[in-house]
């Protein structure tokens, strides 16, 4: 992803976008952490580690605008549509601030739902 400024041009990857996302998702109440997009292990979703967390991001650079798909793991007990509202807003308004980008769409995909002990 390329930003101009009046200083010149910035080059921002996209393992940097989907490791910002991850850090910003994580902070997010309700959220126990990130999934991968297709792996599943006996139909069950696999946590991902806090290192491998960008792997729950999948970035898109479209002509309209970058689109972020986030795949993530519920805690059991919150508002599903609520809590993914949340994370929208907060992924949306957060990337916007620090990366002066244009976002078309951010997507949350609930893998699954997980009782937090």
């Amino acid at each position: 992803m390329k930003s101009k400024t009046e200083l010149g041009g910035v080059n921002i990857s996209t393992s940097a976008i989907a490791a910002l996302t991850a850090s910003i998702v994580a902070e997010c109440y309700g959220v126990v952490g990130m999934a991968s997009k297709g792996f599943l292990k006996d139909g069950i979703a696999v946590l991902l580690k806090r290192e491998n967390s960008q792997k729950g991001v999948v970035v898109k650079n479209t002509s309209d605008g970058i689109v972020l798909d986030i795949y993530v793991i519920m805690a059991y007990g919150v508002r599903l549509i609520q809590v993914a509202n949340e994370v929208q807003k907060k992924v949306l308004y957060e990337l916007e601030r620090t990366m002066n980008l244009n976002f078309k769409e951010v997507n949350v995909y609930v893998q699954d739902v997980r009782v937090i002990n």
